[in-house]
């Protein structure tokens, strides 16, 4: 029932928010923003840098609302604002895209058949270790799908690939995990 109640919620709010309700932009923020900060965390390893850029993507977020912009779902939306700010981070700062340094616990809130058989072979510490191994796509789809839960809908909408190509790209993220963690 509570899970009705709030995506009800969730729904009556984005309504007010697309018409400019600062009190539904509250709502949301409060919603997103660990989660946002712990995407951009993960994604810097910087605590100072995932702050910053977890402040500018609500403002981005807010200053794509006062431009009545069109926003389907909010969850993917925010969540490709912050992919960008990322990737945008790391254009200004002449880096590469550091290596996925922390990831909770993924296995413990992966229903995925490939990660239970990962979380058979090894512990949380050294799949962290292994994760850092893969490419920063892998890592990305990795986080979005098992740390941030969202569905192949939403990480396709935010990394803006078909839902097709976010499959394959799961799959093989996991299947080169696996193969990392047996040739150990």
């Amino acid at each position: 029932m509570y899970s009705i109640k709030s995506n009800l919620q969730e729904k009556i709010a984005f309504l007010k928010l697309k018409s400019g309700d600062s009190d539904a932009f509250a709502f949301f923020y409060d919603k997103y923003v660990t989660r946002i900060y712990r995407f951009v965390y993960i994604r810097t390893s910087n605590q100072q840098t995932a702050e910053d850029l977890t402040q500018d993507i609500f403002l981005k977020v807010w200053q794509h609302l006062v431009d009545k912009r069109d926003i389907r779902s909010f969850q993917a939306f925010i969540f490709r604002i912050a992919r960008n700010s990322i990737i945008d981070h790391y254009r200004l700062s002449n880096k590469q895209e550091l290596p996925l340094d922390y990831v909770g616990d993924m296995v413990g809130s992966a229903d995925d058949e490939e990660i239970k058989k990962l979380d058979k072979l090894i512990d949380a510490d050294t799949l962290i270790r292994e994760i850092n191994k893969l490419k920063a796509q892998y890592q990305e789809v990795l986080a979005l799908r098992y740390i941030e839960d969202l569905t192949i809908d939403e990480i396709a909408e935010v990394i803006q690939k078909d839902k097709r190509n976010v499959r394959v790209l799961i799959h093989r993220a996991l299947n080169k995990l696996k193969e990392i963690v047996e040739n150990k």
